[in-house]
């Protein structure tokens, strides 16, 4: 089912799609998201994905909303927003996240000043200090100017968001879109990406990221989570056509690389608890 707003379709000139799944207390940021998506100093189409919700979303101010009957994994319900996308570029949002201000300009820019670039992301910034958040780390602006280097060692390890980043529609759809699960599924679709082009990258805050106790992230980032995510990862490279034999033929390595990635990461969040609480 599907409604849309009282102008009907995209205006002339649109290039960017912008889709927000919601459902349950996401509903609740959804109006904040959209204020400031529409407040970006370029239009844009803005499609929302009722994935389900319990109490059926109202029609938000200038958007097209699309109801799904029964509720679907995150990435399955950010693929139905794909499928709606008419326009060159489209930009996958959370509903609990802000578009920071030119953020939607920056990227278009650079997507139309680089036809090698098949995704353009922009640094996290955290709410309500405004620090930049710690991931992706600072190095990444060095490993994006060696695209097989960084396509490699993103299937080890999550080098770059996908979500609140910009992508060419036709490479997404290509590259089969996000995994049909509730997390994980952006690392899928950014390893596949990251095999097609270029992924171009600028240390400006482009998204104020809120951390909530129970959002997708508090949820899924246990070192089980991370290892189904790493799995989904191998079962990408191996099934995804446009992913280079040589890649393939390293799976051997990435699954080495993957444990060792995760090994560190016990490590460290175990070396974090162990530290004593200051005050």
């Amino acid at each position: 089912m599907e409604q849309k707003p009282e102008a009907g379709g995209s205006d002339a000139g649109i290039e960017t799609t912008v889709v927000i799944p919601v459902w349950g207390e996401y509903a609740t940021w959804l109006a904040r998201a959209v204020a400031s998506i529409r407040g970006q100093a370029v239009p844009c189409e803005l499609v929302v994905v009722d994935n389900a919700s319990a109490a059926p979303l109202p029609q938000p101010d200038g958007a097209r909303l699309v109801r799904v009957a029964q509720r679907l994994p995150l990435g399955a319900a950010r693929n139905r927003g794909l499928a709606e996308a008419s326009t060159p570029y489209v930009v996958f949002w959370d509903a609990d996240d802000v578009m920071l201000p030119d953020a939607l300009a920056t990227m278009q820019k650079a997507m139309n000043g680089d036809r090698r670039l098949v995704a353009f992301a922009m640094a996290i910034a955290e709410a309500p200090s405004g620090r930049r958040h710690r991931w992706p780390r600072r190095r990444l602006a060095q490993l994006a100017r060696i695209p097989p280097a960084l396509a490699l060692l993103h299937c080890i390890w999550s080098q770059f968001p996908t979500t609140g980043a910009i992508m060419r529609t036709d490479v997404a759809r290509q590259a089969g879109g996000f995994s049909a699960a509730d997390s994980g599924d952006d690392w899928c679709l950014g390893v596949s990406l990251a095999f097609r082009g270029r992924i171009g990258w600028s240390e400006q805050p482009g998204r104020l990221y809120q951390l909530r106790p129970g959002s997708i992230w508090d949820r899924y980032f246990t070192l089980a989570h991370q290892r189904d995510h790493a799995t989904a990862v191998r079962q990408r490279v191996r099934e995804d056509e446009g992913i280079p034999r040589w890649a393939k033929r390293l799976l051997p390595v990435i699954w080495l690389g993957q444990y060792a990635a995760l090994a560190a990461h016990a490590a460290r969040s175990l070396a974090r608890r162990s530290l004593p609480r200051s005050g």
